[in-house]
């Protein structure tokens, strides 16, 4: 009996513990004076990104991830998680050894953290800058957190090269405790807020073909938001062919029918994604995930959109084809 007590005891603390945190994260989400400062920081993006000309979009693309189908941010986090806490482990090992091994090798992963923490704290930037309202400010914080412990790591490596290990050690473990709570607060933006996740509806796509409007209803170069099913699909029409794909963002769920075709490629209205019309793969950021085309095809007049063959795989019979 008292075990079972004990343990309903730990089960609480355990759950008034994560109110606690919870309740801290809603309250940066509803902290209004966190506004000036967001506006000021993502201006300073935004500007910094207009200066570069292409050379920005280029590199805007890459740390979206656009190039790996895939959100750059969390795959570079990893490594610095990963990497730090190797740091902590070596020096503690370290620390109870006096072995000199262990120190070059806590210096090398804190280093290797301090590189991947650099290039996560430009790549959460970058997508940062279209965060608005509560995301945006919980953002401000983990971003503001990441920074400063990326330096502070900087003066824990240069401590430990001066000769003065013991105070490094005691940095790196500072900062380790704040890339913990900063990393809580990254897993609200994207579990809560849902910032850097797949905003299309991924596993809606019809079963068969299904009917959605006459083809001489469908005029050239316009977009239209047919039902396909139930899926809400995007039409457009160029030449001989008509493409069909999912008609929410992936990025932020834009309205792709409200967009504009630019060079032959969907451009999303909220933030600028692009996306191939024939394959649904992005041509441009911010969006990483791809977008899911769908299959068409004309039969008695009615444009028929069906399930795809798989992720950027989809047929396009052209206008006249039979079969």
């Amino acid at each position: 009996m008292a075990c079972i007590l004990l343990a309903r005891c730990q089960s609480f603390r355990r759950q008034e513990q994560g109110m606690i945190f919870q309740q801290g994260v809603d309250a940066l989400a509803h902290a209004e004076p966190l506004d000036r400062p967001a506006d000021g920081l993502q201006g300073w993006v935004r500007r910094a990104y207009r200066a570069a000309g292409r050379t920005g979009s280029r590199l805007a693309n890459a740390l979206y991830g656009t190039w790996l189908g895939h959100p750059f941010h969390p795959v570079v986090t990893d490594v610095v998680v990963g990497t730090w806490t190797a740091t902590e482990v070596l020096d503690a090992l370290d620390a109870l050894s006096g072995r000199h091994v262990f120190a070059r090798c806590a210096d090398a992963s804190l280093l290797t953290g301090i590189g991947a923490a650099s290039v996560a704290v430009l790549s959460g930037l970058t997508e940062w800058q279209h965060t608005r309202a509560h995301p945006r400010r919980v953002g401000l914080v983990h971003a503001i957190a990441n920074i400063s412990i990326t330096l502070l790591q900087g003066t824990s490596l240069a401590l430990r090269l001066l000769g003065a290990r013991r105070a490094g050690r005691a940095l790196s473990g500072f900062c380790y405790g704040v890339l913990i709570t900063s990393s809580y607060l990254g897993g609200e933006m994207v579990g809560k807020y849902r910032i850097g996740v797949n905003h299309a509806p991924v596993d809606q796509v019809p079963q068969q073909f299904v009917a959605v409007m006459a083809e001489r209803d469908l005029p050239e170069n316009e977009l239209r938001r047919v039902d396909a099913g139930g899926v809400s699909v995007l039409l457009v029409r160029q030449g001989e062919r008509i493409y069909a794909m999912h008609a929410t963002c992936t990025h932020l769920g834009g309205p792709l029918p409200q967009g504009t075709l630019v060079d032959g490629v969907i451009q999303c209205p909220w933030h600028g994604s692009r996306f191939d019309l024939e394959t649904g793969r992005v041509v441009r950021g911010p969006a990483s995930f791809p977008e899911q085309c769908l299959a068409t095809r004309v039969r008695d007049g009615q444009i028929e959109v069906g399930p795809p063959a798989g992720l950027g795989r989809c047929r396009h019979e052209p206008v006249g084809a039979t079969g």
